[in-house]
């Protein structure tokens, strides 16, 4: 039994299957030109192609596949145009193709489909995440940025800057101090977080500082970091603290000090703190029996503006 194919005009089978060279708008066969986008249509001229565009439209397909072999493979690419034909796919394409039909969430099979066909190379589709999620992976990333080894962190190097002058103070591990005629500056470096954890103002909402003329106390989400009796008085409202680089500085004025008073009996030589708190373990004090000269030469004149000329001043200004 012989089957006959119904074409339509120009040579076009129903069902989009082009059967022959001819215009499709008018039939004509001389000086003919293929669709630039599906290369099975042909058309006499611009307007003819402009006039078929209607009817064209609902067949017409770019195979990016067939594009990219037409140069070495011309009989291979005309006859996947022909037949429909818009990706040829390796075994790990197609085990793709698998993963997604039996996976309960994530990318379906319609997406990954249409990832692959009709392209020379699939790839996989990019991910697609959440604002939320996006704020996840960042905050992991910086995580795991500070905890590798051998990175140094914004609060590393504000830390290893602060350097403290001998005999004026120490570097005791977890805390920093060293001293002016006037005043005391106490350093505290705070537990690595991530930096978007510091606000705009380098002060963190989690850092909470206690002063009291005999006692202070450092702690960070609740957690003291540094705290105890003070070895001399301080003059808590007039002492100021704030959080920069991960690095907390806290600014102790001295309750007695030079251009101010001393206390009964003193000179002063005992306005020099030889440890931060009272009853300090031996790698907390200063192993001196008099103050260094070089103390009488630091900053005592508050009234007017000097800040005692600390390290963490000298750090600043360097920034």
């Amino acid at each position: 039994m012989e089957v006959q194919t119904r074409s339509g005009p120009g040579g076009v089978a129903d069902g989009g299957v082009f059967t022959s060279k001819a215009c499709m708008n008018c039939g004509a066969t001389q000086n003919l030109l293929k669709c630039s986008r599906c290369h099975q249509a042909w058309f006499c001229s611009v307007q003819c192609q402009k006039a078929y565009w209607p009817f064209h439209k609902s067949v017409c397909r770019r195979n990016d596949f067939a594009d990219a072999i037409e140069s070495t493979e011309p009989k291979f690419a005309s006859w996947m145009r022909k037949h429909g034909k818009i990706a040829v796919l390796k075994d790990d394409e197609v085990e793709r193709l698998e993963r997604a039909s039996k996976s309960g969430n994530g990318t379906k099979r319609e997406d990954v489909m249409r990832s692959m066909y009709g392209r020379a190379d699939p790839k996989p589709l990019a991910p697609s995440y959440t604002p939320e999620d996006l704020r996840r992976m960042g905050e992991a990333q910086e995580r795991r940025a500070l905890e590798a080894p051998g990175t140094a962190s914004i609060a590393d190097a504000a830390w290893a800057a602060i350097d403290i002058p001998r005999d004026l103070g120490l570097d005791c591990g977890p805390y920093k101090w060293c001293q002016t005629q006037a005043q005391v500056f106490v350093y505290v470096k705070l537990p690595p977080q991530p930096f978007s954890k510091y606000s705009a103002f380098g002060k963190s909402s989690k850092v909470e500082v206690m002063l009291e003329p005999t006692a202070m106390r450092v702690s960070w989400g609740g957690e003291e970091l540094l705290g105890g009796e003070l070895c001399r008085e301080i003059k808590c409202d007039e002492s100021t603290w704030f959080v920069s680089d991960g690095v907390v500085e806290l600014a102790l004025l001295k309750r007695y000090r030079r251009g101010l008073a001393y206390a009964k009996g003193e000179t002063n030589a005992n306005t020099y703190w030889k440890s931060v708190f009272a009853n300090p373990e031996e790698k907390e004090a200063l192993q001196v029996n008099h103050p260094p000269s070089k103390y009488y030469d630091t900053e005592w004149r508050m009234e007017e503006g000097g800040d005692g000329g600390g390290p963490g001043t000298a750090r600043r200004s360097r920034r």
